[in-house]
């Protein structure tokens, strides 16, 4: 399956390609309190293990193969709105906790309880992960592009 970059990843890595030779403590400063240093530090140290970012005296560097990906991960809109609904049983809370931190990695924001959606493109890879999911759990991609009124839609999506 395709690698799938957090938003707080994707973050940083835009953030690294616009400032480059940004410290950690400069980042830091721009995701608190969102999220923790130790979220932020340990985003960072994979990133460098990966070989995404290069880290020469305390300042971040994009490498050419972090430029790829942050390119090829960067949500990209299409015109459709993708919701995917669920009802998976307490029995299978782990399948649900699994599925929202997925989602959440993939742009999802929360609508409801059980709904989620956004409005970027998937990979068909994503798409047939949830069409299994779909066999074994009440789990429903819709495609649309036709909702009467998309003003909470886009508010949960400001960047």
């Amino acid at each position: 399956m395709a690698r799938i970059f957090t938003p707080l990843t994707l973050a940083v890595l835009t953030e690294v390609e616009s400032r480059p030779g940004i410290s950690l403590r400069e980042l830091h400063l721009k995701y608190h309190p969102k999220n923790p240093y130790k979220e932020l530090y340990n985003t960072v140290f994979r990133l460098s293990e990966l070989e995404l970012i290069t880290k020469q005296g305390g300042n971040l560097d994009l490498t050419d193969e972090g430029r790829k990906i942050l390119h090829r991960n960067l949500p990209k809109r299409d015109g459709v709105w993708k919701l995917v609904i669920f009802d998976i049983p307490e029995k299978q809370k782990y399948v649900r906790v699994v599925l929202r931190a997925k989602l959440r990695a993939l742009h999802f924001k929360k609508w409801q309880n059980s709904i989620w959606v956004s409005p970027y493109a998937l990979d068909s890879e994503i798409e047939q992960e949830l069409k299994e999911l779909g066999k074994k759990f009440f789990v429903r991609l819709i495609k649309t592009s036709d909702i009467n009124l998309v003003d909470d839609l886009e508010n949960l999506h400001k960047e």
